[in-house]
């Protein structure tokens, strides 16, 4: 897209997306993310980065909340209760 067909930031844009807080439980909430990157094949360490980055809100939002100790020890139950998706891809060459 050139330059001329942005249009400018407006700050009441419904496209502009925005975080903002709902109700719900937050144990669920840190069960559910960890197991997300689980099932991408992550492991404790790639996902103990999410929580300590702030520039992801929800997950460092819930390490503000429950501690780096928590979140870790949470990470290593999850995965030990669910286990890590792992995959191989084999190409076979042409015939």
């Amino acid at each position: 897209m050139s330059n001329s067909m942005k249009k400018p930031l407006e700050e009441d844009d419904p496209m502009q997306m925005k975080a903002q807080m709902v109700a719900g439980d937050p144990h669920l909430m840190l069960d559910c993310l960890i197991e997300e990157f689980a099932r991408m094949g992550w492991d404790t360490g790639q996902i103990a980065k999410i929580f300590e980055n702030p520039v992801f809100l929800a997950s460092h939002g819930l390490t503000k909340r429950f501690g780096h100790k928590t979140i870790r020890d949470r990470i290593e139950q999850t995965l030990e209760r669910c286990g890590v998706f792992h995959f191989k891809i084999i190409e076979q060459k042409p015939v």
